[in-house]
Order: C-alpha cells, then sequence, then structure tokens
C-alpha cells in the first residue's frame, strides 16, 4: 500500500510503500512501519527532522542501524540498513532530509526495507504515522506555548518561562476537580505533542482518556500514578520541566 500525505519523508525520493504497518492498525508488536521505495525498490534512508545522531551500530535483530534524538526528546529508529552504508557517527548533528544510509536486510529481515520507530526516551513506542504526515513534530516549540496557555488559564504572568510564580498559580485538576478547566485543553494539546497520542482530541474535557494518558505520563516521569495533576504528587513540575 502506498502512504499519501508524507510530508516528512524518510526516503530519498519521498515515495513509501507499507509492507507492514505499526501495532495499533495490525494489531501485533510490531513497534514501527515497514516500507520500502520508489517502485517497491530499495531506497536512501533519510533523517526525518533535524537532530543528533543518538546511536549507531548493528544488532541480530535491528541490523545495522541509526537512531535519533530530537529537540523533543523522541527517537528516531532507522533499522536494517545495507552493510556498509551508514553516513553518520553518533553524537554528530543531522538536518532534515540528510542521507543516513542505504535501504538493505540485514539482522532479522527477509527482504531489503526501512522499519522506522518512533519512541520516547523511556523506550515506550509512538505510532509514527502521524510524524510522517506532518500532523505531530520533533521541535520544541510546542512547549512555550503549553506553559503560556498554562499561565493564561490560571492568571499567572504569560511570558512561556515555567517559575515559581506559574507553579503557585496551578490547581488541582482530574476528572473529577476542574474537569473543564481552560487548561484541560492546553495539557491534551502538550501530552499529545510529546507522544502520549491516546488522550486524543483537545476537547477541554478531563475524561477517561485524559486520566489515561496523564497515568501513563506519571508513570514514566516518576510521580505517583493516580491521573491527578496537583503540585504535591509534583505532576505540575513535571509537565512544567522545573524538576
Amino acid at each position: 500500500m502506498k502512504l499519501i500525505d508524507v510530508k516528512n519523508p524518510v526516503l530519498k525520493k519521498g515515495v513509501h510503500y507499507l509492507t507492514w504497518d505499526y501495532m495499533t492498525r495490525e494489531n501485533n508488536n510490531h513497534k514501527g512501519m515497514d516500507m520500502i521505495g520508489k517502485n517497491k525498490a530499495t531506497d536512501d534512508i533519510i533523517a526525518i527532522e533535524n537532530g543528533k545522531v543518538y546511536d549507531t551500530g548493528y544488532t541480530n535483530k535491528a541490523g545495522y542501524y541509526v537512531e535519533l534524538i530530537h529537540d523533543n526528546n523522541l527517537i528516531t529508529r532507522y533499522l536494517h540498513m545495507k552493510k556498509n552504508s551508514i553516513k553518520v557517527k553518533k553524537d554528530e548533528y543531522v538536518t532534515k532530509g540528510q542521507v543516513l544510509g542505504r535501504m538493505g536486510s540485514t539482522g532479522e529481515s527477509t527482504g531489503a526495507h526501512l522499519h522506522f520507530a518512533v519512541f520516547t526516551l523511556k523506550r515506550k513506542p509512538q505510532d509514527p504515522l502521524p510524524y510522517l504526515q506532518g500532523k505531530l513534530n520533533f521541535n520544541s516549540d510546542y512547549f512555550r506555548d503549553f506553559v503560556k496557555g498554562i499561565q493564561d488559564a490560571i492568571g499567572a504572568k504569560v511570558d512561556g518561562i515555567p517559575g515559581s510564580e506559574t507553579l503557585n498559580k496551578t490547581i488541582t485538576i482530574s476528572a473529577k476537580v476542574n474537569r473543564k478547566h481552560k487548561a484541560v485543553k492546553f495539557i491534551q494539546s502538550y501530552l499529545f505533542n510529546i507522544g502520549y497520542t491516546e488522550i486524543g482530541d483537545s476537547d477541554g474535557i478531563a475524561g477517561p482518556k485524559f486520566t489515561s494518558a496523564i497515568k501513563h505520563y506519571q508513570k514514566d516521569n516518576g510521580c505517583v500514578v493516580d491521573g491527578v495533576i496537583t503540585k504535591k504528587n509534583k505532576t505540575w513540575k513535571k509537565l512544567l520541566k522545573l524538576i
């Protein structure tokens, strides 16, 4: 199946044929998307966005691979590259569209293809499709927008810089307390942008999906896992990057 609306390609010629989909659509444990190139042939593999080479090497499962880390601390993985084709080194900065290597069939692979995956730093897999289609991105501008939105919603100074004044004015938010507060929509949007896509649309209501996403965020960030955002359980401090 040919992928459409790919605004952020990972193959140089810009044509992506899907051979095995991400787990939420295929109902299995496949944590990325497998694809081949134009005319269902091999192609050069390129960086989906600016980033830094987080790791590169070889494993029996992944074959030759490259990992990039981006501004929002998400990691993109490019697996099964052709032997001796990798063109970047660990800690090197790369730009969007830069060639990382060539599609191959190394590791646990039955034919030449790219396995492309997106992970959090905690190695939680994310659906790659919204990133390929440009519905989600890897830049960090939205954190400042999130902070400004929260500051406006709680009556703090709106400067996009979190600090003690912003933290002191935060309120408890949960499915039972302040569930329709102005801040809810900004939290929903921010969590979606950093990979907690199960939160769904930013409708401004703290419902079951909101609670589930908050619990996942709390678990990933060492907070009390209760689905409630308060200063006492450190969730606000984590969201505002104050700890």
